[in-house]
C-alpha cells in the first residue's frame, strides 16, 4: 500500500492504521441503521451497542470496510432489498450519540486548507496563506464561504457581509483549524499555493438505490461553434453559476432534456435564514429565458444547523434517463449549544437526492443523505466531514458514492466507477487523491461481496511533484474492447522547461491488468491548468469509439480540448479546441447526452464567470466518392478530332453519395463536387499537362449537386484536354475528386432552435484520385521502363579560352588541383544507359524518360558553360544553371534511349577559390522518371593545392676578395676592419602571388659558413638589415657581431668595396688554377642556420648580411691556394595556416671567390729560370723550322718574268718610328 494512505492524523496521537474508517450509514426500507468497521479493539458487538445508543430500530445487513486492505477514510454503505415497512422517514437529520462535542473554534473550514496534522502537508492550515497562483489567479475552492468580516471566500456560517469574491482556487477541502470563535466573526485561511499538492485520496460513501433501469442514449459528436448555434446561459453575479454541471433526461410527467447547473454561491431561499446558501438550476436549451432555480432545502433551524455558505450545488450528478439527481452542500454545518459557551459547529456536509422531475417525491429523496451527523466529532474524526465534495452514480445505477475528504485523514476528492475496469462482472470504484505522497494518486477499489469491505486493487501514482494527479477522473472505453480505460487529470503538472502547464493521463486497460500499463500523457500549455476537468463525452464522430474532453480554464480565457478514441486507445492530437469568451472557460464539463434531439449528444462547458456555454453537435456525414476516366491509358500516337490542340482528350466522371448515423437521418444536402488534375505538380511550380475544356489553363472544374437522401448517387462529367509538346510522358496524370457541403442561405428552426447542419467526417478522406498512364515506348513487353543510368567523372584543367582539357594529376587516389593563375577547371562527365547484364538485356537498360543530371557546386565554384565531347543523338543535351551558378540542370534526353552514351564537360570558374579552400566537392545526381532504384548521389571530390610563387636570389658585393698581410689574434681585434675584407650578401625574395598575411609565415633560412672544421673563424657576421619588410630580427641573435667589434665608418666601407672591385682581374694567371678549394657547409665548414622571418612580405623584399672575411684564418690555412670559393646557401620555408599550401624549391647559393694578395702570390709563384729556359727553347724551335723551309725551297721562285727588265739597286730606308718599334720588339 502506498505510504500516503497509511498516515493518520497527528491529533489522534499517532499514525492511524490503514483500515481505520468512520461509521457507515445504510438503509433498508424506511429504516436507517448505523454501523462501524472494526478498528483497534472495536468489535461487532461494540458496534451494535453503539447502534443501540443511536436509537436505531434493528440491525440490518452491514457493509464493512476491511481494516487490512482499505485506504483510511474509505467506507461503503449499501442498500439491501427494500423492506416491507413502507413507513416514510423523516426529512430532518437525526442526531447520533456516537461522538462527543467538538472544541469551540473547530468545525468551520474551507475546502483545500488541510489540518495542521495532515501527513501530506505539515504546514498548519492557519499559516497556509498565499496569493500565488498561475498568472496571479486563484481557483475557487469547493467550500470557499464568507463570514461577516471575511475578505474572500472562507468557511463558516457567519451572517451578513455579502461581498463579491475574487476567483479563489478550486480546492475541495475544508480546514478545521480556523473557525468562528464565540462572539466573533469566523476567520478562514487563505488558499493554498497552486504548486502545493492538493487534496489526497478520499472518503467514499456508497449507497444502493432501488430504481428502474433505463437504457442510455447513443452518442455522437461534432460541435458547432457558430454564434447562432452556441447557447449561453448566465446566472447571478458572484453565484459561481456553472461551477458544476450535469445533463439530465426527465421522462415523467413530460419528456424534457435539461442541463443542471450548480451555483454554490447563489443567494439563499426565503426560508433558509441565511444570505448565500448556493443552489441548483435547471436550464431548458429550447427556451431563450434564464435557467430556473430548483426549490428544495427551503427551511432551516438556526438552533441546530447553519446553511450560510453551505455551497449547495458544489457537485451535481444525474443517474441517467428517468433517474435520480444528487446535489450536495459540503459546507453544511450542524450546531450544538448555540449562543452558549459550549457552542460547537461541525461541517458535516449534506446531499439531496431528487426524483427525475427534480422534486422530492419518495422516501429515498430529500436531504437525509448526511452520514457524518451523529458520528465521532472533532476535526480529526467526523467534525469536518464535508460530505459531497464528490458524488457519482455507478454505471449500473445500483449505488451512489460520496466523497468526504474532511473525514479522519482528509482524503477523498474525485470519483467515478464502472464495470470492466478490473473485472468484467464487478464494479470498480476509481477515487482520486491529488495530494497523496505530494504528487497525487488514484486508487482502484472493489467491493467484497462476502464481507462488504472495500479492497484496494491498484494504485496509480503521479509522476510530478505537486502535480495534483487525480484532481479529476473519468472512466471510458476508448478503444471499445469491452474494458474500461481511465483518464486522470493533473492540472498542476509542470516540467523543467516550464512550457507545460497541466496534463491528462490516459491509461489503456490491458484486460484488467494495470501493473505494466504505461500511460499516454496529454500536455497543456504553460499555466493553463490543463486537466482540471476530464469528461467522457461519448462517441463524438460516430466512428464507434468514445471520446473525451479536457478543460484548461487558464489557457487564454479558457479552452476545452476534444480528443477522439480509436482502436489504439486515443488520438493524441486534439480534434477540436473550444475557446471561451468568458474568463475561466473550461472549469467544468458535461456531455454524453443529446439535448437538442438531433440524435447527436451535446457538450456543456462551465466557467467561473457565472456562465455556461452549450455546444450543439452537428451530424456527421460520410460521403463516398468514385471517379472514372475514359480512356484509361494515353496513346500519343492515336489522335482524334476532339477539339484539343494535341488531338487527345479524356472523359472524366465523378459520382457521390452519403451515409450517416442514424440510418433514418435523411436530410437533403447540396454539395459542391470538384475535379482537379495535377494538383501537386502545379504546387511545385510546374505547368500542368492537361486542362479542362472551356476552363482556360486552370485544370479545375466544379459543379453543385443535390443528394436528397442517404445512398442516393449524383454524378458530374467533364472533358480533359492534353496539352501539346509535353515533356513528361512517363509519369501518370493524377486526377482528384473532392466534395464540400454547401450551406443554405437560410435555415429552418427545429424545437425552437436553429437547425444544425451536417458536417463532413474529418476522419474520412476528403478526396479520391485516379492516375491516367501513358502508353510507353522502349520499355519492354511489360510496359515498365527499367533504366540503368551510370555516371563517371574526371576533373580537368582548361587551357586558356580554348576547349582543350587535360586531366588533373592523381595523388593518393584523389585528383589534385594546383591553384596558380588558371581561371577555369572542367568536370568531364560520361553518362551511359546500357543493360547491366548483357546476357539478360530485358532486365534493365530501357529508355530513361526525362533523364537529367543535377550538379550542385560549392560556394567556391560557379557554373560557366558546358561543352559536348561527342555528338549526341538528336542533340538533346542542354544545361541550364540557376541565377547564382550554384547548380546546373542538364537534360540528357526524353527519353535517353537504350544503349545511349554521352560525354560532356561542365566548365567551372575558380575565381571564388581562396587560400582557405582545401577541397572541391561537387554533388552529382542522376534523375529519371523511369524505374531505377540505385540513383544515389555521387560526390566528385578534388583536393586543392595552393602553390606559392616565391623565389629567392642572392648576390655578394664584392664577388672577389683578397687576403694578405700578417696574422692578427682574436684578442687583438678592436674593430671590424681588423678582421679582414668586407663582404655584403644581399638575398632578394620575390612574391609573384597573393600576399602571405593570411597564408602563413615565411622565413629566410641562411646556411652561414661561420668557421672551418678546426674551429677557426671563416666569415664573421657583423650586421643584418632588411629592405621592404617590417623591422627584422634574425635568430640566433648571438651570432651577429659575436665579439662586439666596433663598426667601420660608412665611407670607409664603400671605399673598401671600390678598391676590391678595381683590383678584380689582376691576379689571374694561367698556372694559378691548379690549386683551389670550395668551402661549403656540406664538406669542410661548420655552419650556423640564420633564420630571418619575412613579416609583412607583400611583393618583394631583401635581406642584407654584412660580414668580414677572417684574414688570419686564410693566411694560416690557405696561403698556398691560388683561390678559394665560399658558398652561402639560402632558402625559404613557409609555416602554412592550412595543409594544402605548397612551396616549390625556393633556394639559391651565392659564391664568393677569395684570392691571396700580390706578395703572397709572388712568394709562392713559378721560379724565374724555368721561365727563361722555356723562352730559349721556343726561339730554337722557331729557327729550326725556318731552316727546314729554306732547304725545301719554300722561299725560291720557279718562273722568270716574260719581259726583259733592267735591274736597279734600290735601298730602302727604315722610318725612325718603325726602327724604334723593331728595336723595342727585339
Amino acid at each position: 500500500m502506498n505510504a500516503a494512505f497509511a498516515r493518520g492524523s497527528a491529533s489522534t496521537g499517532g499514525s492511524r492504521p490503514l483500515g481505520a474508517s468512520p461509521p457507515l450509514v445504510f438503509r433498508t426500507g424506511s429504516k436507517r441503521f448505523s454501523g462501524s468497521v472494526r478498528n483497534g479493539n472495536h468489535n461487532s458487538s461494540a458496534l451494535l451497542q453503539e447502534d443501540s445508543q443511536a436509537g436505531t430500530a434493528r440491525p440490518a445487513t452491514r457493509l464493512r470496510v476491511s481494516p487490512a486492505a482499505s485506504p483510511p477514510g474509505v467506507g461503503v454503505a449499501g442498500e439491501a432489498q427494500r423492506g416491507s415497512s413502507g413507513s416514510h422517514r423523516s426529512r430532518a437529520g437525526r442526531k447520533g450519540a456516537g461522538g462527543g462535542r467538538a472544541r469551540r473554534g473547530q468545525g468551520v473550514g474551507r475546502a483545500g486548507a488541510g489540518p495542521a496534522s495532515s501527513s501530506l502537508d505539515k504546514t498548519p492550515a492557519s499559516l497556509q496563506r498565499t496569493t500565488g497562483s498561475f498568472s496571479g489567479r486563484e481557483l475557487p475552492a469547493r467550500g470557499s464561504g464568507r463570514a461577516e468580516s471575511a475578505t474572500r471566500p472562507g468557511g463558516g456560517a457567519g451572517r451578513g457581509g455579502e461581498r463579491r469574491p475574487r476567483w479563489p482556487r478550486r480546492q475541495r477541502r475544508c480546514s478545521p483549524e480556523s473557525g468562528p470563535k464565540r462572539g466573533a466573526a469566523a476567520q478562514f485561511p487563505a488558499p493554498l499555493p497552486v504548486r502545493r499538492p492538493m487534496a489526497a485520496a478520499g472518503r467514499l460513501w456508497l449507497l444502493y438505490l432501488s430504481v428502474g433501469l433505463l437504457p442510455r442514449l447513443g452518442t455522437a459528436f461534432n460541435l458547432d461553434t457558430r454564434e447562432d448555434n452556441v447557447i449561453e446561459k448566465t446566472g447571478d453575479s458572484g453565484s459561481l453559476f456553472g461551477f458544476s454541471l450535469a445533463m439530465h433526461w426527465q421522462l415523467q410527467p413530460e419528456d424534457k432534456r435539461l442541463l443542471l447547473v450548480g451555483a454554490p454561491r447563489a443567494v439563499a431561499l426565503p426560508l433558509q435564514k441565511a444570505n448565500r446558501t448556493g443552489g441548483l438550476y435547471s436550464c431548458d436549451i429550447t427556451s431563450r429565458g434564464p435557467c430556473t432555480r430548483i426549490e428544495f432545502d427551503n427551511d432551516a433551524d438556526p438552533s441546530s444547523e447553519s446553511k450560510e455558505d453551505q455551497w449547495m450545488g458544489v457537485t451535481v450528478q444525474s443517474q441517467g434517463p428517468g433517474g435520480k439527481v444528487v446535489t450536495c452542500a459540503h459546507r453544511y454545518e450542524k450546531r450544538q449549544h448555540v449562543n452558549t459557551k459550549q457552542e460547537s459547529r461541525d461541517i458535516f456536509g449534506r446531499c439531496y437526492v431528487l426524483s427525475q422531475n427534480l422534486r422530492i417525491e419518495d422516501d429515498m429523496d430529500g436531504g437525509d443523505w448526511s452520514f457524518c451527523d451523529g458520528r465521532l466529532r472533532g476535526h480529526e474524526k467526523f467534525g469536518s466531514c464535508q460530505q459531497g465534495v464528490a458524488a457519482t452514480f455507478t454505471k449500473d445505477f445500483h449505488y451512489i458514492a460520496f466523497g468526504a475528504p474532511g473525514t479522519y485523514n482528509w482524503k477523498g476528492f474525485s470519483l467515478d466507477s464502472g464495470k470492466g475496469i478490473v473485472s468484467k462482472d464487478e464494479i470498480t470504484f476509481v477515487s482520486g487523491a491529488p495530494r497523496a505522497n505530494h504528487s497525487g494518486a488514484v486508487v482502484l477499489l472493489k467491493r467484497d461481496l462476502k464481507s462488504a469491505h472495500l479492497l484496494p486493487e491498484h494504485i496509480f501514482d503521479g509522476e510530478g511533484l505537486a502535480s495534483s494527479f487525480g484532481y479529476d477522473v473519468a472512466v471510458v472505453d476508448l478503444n471499445k474492447d469491452g474494458w474500461q480505460d481511465i483518464v486522470i487529470g493533473a492540472p498542476q503538472y509542470f516540467d523543467r522547461s516550464g512550457e507545460v502547464g497541466g496534463a491528462a493521463y490516459v491509461y489503456i486497460n490491458q484486460q484488467g491488468r494495470w501493473n505494466n500499463v504505461k500511460p499516454i500523457r496529454l500536455n497543456g500549455t504553460k499555466d493553463s491548468m490543463f486537466g482540471i476537468a476530464v469528461k467522457n463525452i461519448g462517441d463524438i464522430n460516430q466512428d464507434g469509439y468514445p471520446d473525451i474532453a479536457v478543460g484548461a480554464p487558464y489557457d487564454g480565457k479558457g479552452k476545452v480540448f476534444i480528443y477522439h478514441g480509436s482502436a489504439n486507445g486515443i488520438n493524441t492530437k486534439p480534434t477540436q479546441v473550444l475557446e471561451g469568451k468568458s474568463p475561466f472557460f473550461g472549469y467544468s464539463i458535461a456531455g454524453n447526452m443529446d439535448l437538442d434531439r438531433n440524435s447527436y449528444p451535446d457538450v456543456a462547458v462551465g466557467s467561473l464567470s457565472d456562465s455556461v456555454t452549450i455546444f450543439r453537435s452537428r451530424p456527421v456525414i460520410n460521403i463516398q466518392q468514385t471517379i472514372t476516366v475514359t480512356p484509361n491509358r494515353i496513346d500519343l500516337r492515336q489522335k482524334t478530332l476532339c477539339g484539343a490542340p494535341s488531338g487527345i482528350c479524356l472523359k472524366v466522371k465523378a459520382c457521390f453519395e452519403y451515409t450517416a448515423k442514424p440510418t433514418g437521418y435523411n436530410p437533403s444536402i447540396t454539395i459542391v463536387g470538384t475535379l482537379e488534375a495535377e494538383k501537386e505538380r502545379r504546387k511545385s511550380g510546374l505547368s500542368s499537362r492537361v486542362q479542362f475544356r472551356n476552363q482556360g489553363s486552370e485544370p479545375k472544374y466544379s459543379q453543385e449537386l443535390t443528394l436528397n437522401r442517404q445512398k442516393q448517387k449524383a454524378c458530374m462529367e467533364e472533358t480533359l484536354w492534353l496539352q501539346e509538346n509535353i515533356r513528361d510522358k512517363l509519369r501518370p496524370i493524377p486526377i482528384t475528386a473532392s466534395v464540400e457541403i454547401q450551406e443554405p442561405s437560410t435555415r429552418r428552426r427545429v424545437n425552437s432552435l436553429p437547425e444544425v447542419l451536417p458536417i463532413l467526417n474529418s476522419n474520412e478522406p476528403k478526396f479520391v484520385h485516379t492516375d491516367v498512364h501513358f502508353l510507353k515506348e522502349g520499355c519492354g513487353d511489360d510496359n515498365i521502363c527499367n533504366s540503368n543510368l551510370k555516371l563517371e567523372y574526371k576533373f580537368c584543367t582548361r587551357e586558356g579560352n580554348q576547349d582543350k582539357f587535360s586531366y588533373l594529376p592523381i595523388h593518393k587516389g584523389v585528383p589534385e588541383l594546383v591553384l596558380k593563375d588558371q581561371k577555369d577547371i572542367a568536370l568531364e562527365i560520361t553518362v551511359t544507359n546500357s543493360p547491366s547484364n548483357p546476357k539478360n538485356p530485358t532486365k534493365d537498360g530501357d529508355d530513361a524518360h526525362e533523364a537529367k543530371l543535377i550538379a550542385t557546386f560549392p560556394d567556391t565554384l560557379t557554373y560557366s558553360a558546358y561543352r559536348e565531347l561527342r555528338a549526341f543523338p538528336e542533340k538533346q543535351l542542354s544545361c541550364v544553371a540557376n541565377q547564382n551558378g550554384s547548380q546546373a540542370d542538364c537534360e540528357l534526353g526524353n527519353p535517353f534511349k537504350r544503349n545511349s552514351s554521352v560525354t560532356f564537360y561542365l566548365i567551372l570558374s575558380t575565381t571564388e577559390v581562396t587560400f582557405d579552400t582545401t577541397d572541391l566537392d561537387i554533388n552529382l545526381k542522376l534523375e529519371t522518371t523511369s524505374n531505377q532504384d540505385n540513383l544515389a548521389s555521387i560526390t566528385a571530390t578534388a583536393k586543392v593545392v595552393i602553390e606559392l610563387l616565391l623565389s629567392v636570389s642572392g648576390v655578394a658585393k664584392p664577388s672577389q676578395v683578397y687576403f694578405g698581410g700578417t696574422v692578427v689574434g682574436e684578442q687583438a681585434m678592436k674593430s671590424e676592419e681588423d678582421v679582414g675584407s668586407l663582404i655584403e650578401y644581399e638575398f632578394r625574395v620575390i612574391n609573384l602571388g597573393k600576399p602571405l598575411k593570411n597564408l602563413g609565415t615565411a622565413t629566410l633560412n641562411i646556411q652561414w659558413p661561420k668557421e672551418i672544421s678546426n674551429g677557426k673563424w671563416l666569415l664573421y657576421l657583423v650586421k643584418v638589415e632588411s629592405k621592404g619588410l617590417e623591422k627584422i630580427t634574425c635568430e640566433p641573435q648571438g651570432e651577429i657581431n659575436f665579439l662586439k667589434l666596433t663598426e667601420a665608418h660608412n665611407s670607409r666601407r664603400k671605399r673598401e668595396i671600390a678598391e676590391r672591385q678595381t683590383d678584380d682581374g689582376r691576379k689571374f694567371s694561367l698556372f694559378s688554377e691548379r690549386k683551389y678549394q670550395t668551402l661549403n657547409c656540406s664538406v669542410n665548414v661548420n655552419c650556423v642556420n640564420i633564420k630571418c622571418p619575412l613579416r609583412g612580405l607583400d611583393s618583394k623584399a631583401s635581406v642584407v648580411l654584412r660580414s668580414r672575411l677572417w684574414n688570419s684564418t686564410f693566411l694560416e690555412e690557405y696561403s698556398k691556394m691560388n683561390y678559394l670559393d665560399i658558398l652561402v646557401r639560402a632558402s625559404i620555408d613557409v609555416i602554412a595556416a592550412t595543409e594544402n599550401i605548397k612551396l616549390p624549391n625556393a633556394g639559391t647559393q651565392v659564391r664568393v671567390t677569395v684570392f691571396p694578395s700580390k706578395t703572397v702570390a709572388q712568394h709562392s709563384g713559378v721560379p724565374w729560370w724555368i721561365i727563361l729556359v722555356a723562352i730559349l727553347a721556343g726561339i730554337l724551335m722557331l729557327g729550326l723550322l725556318v731552316f727546314l723551309l729554306w732547304k725545301c725551297g719554300f722561299f725560291k721562285r720557279n718562273k722568270k718574268d716574260h719581259y726583259d727588265a733592267t735591274y736597279h739597286k734600290a735601298e730602302i730606308h727604315a722610318q725612325p718610328s718603325d726602327k724604334e718599334r723593331l728595336t723595342s720588339d727585339a
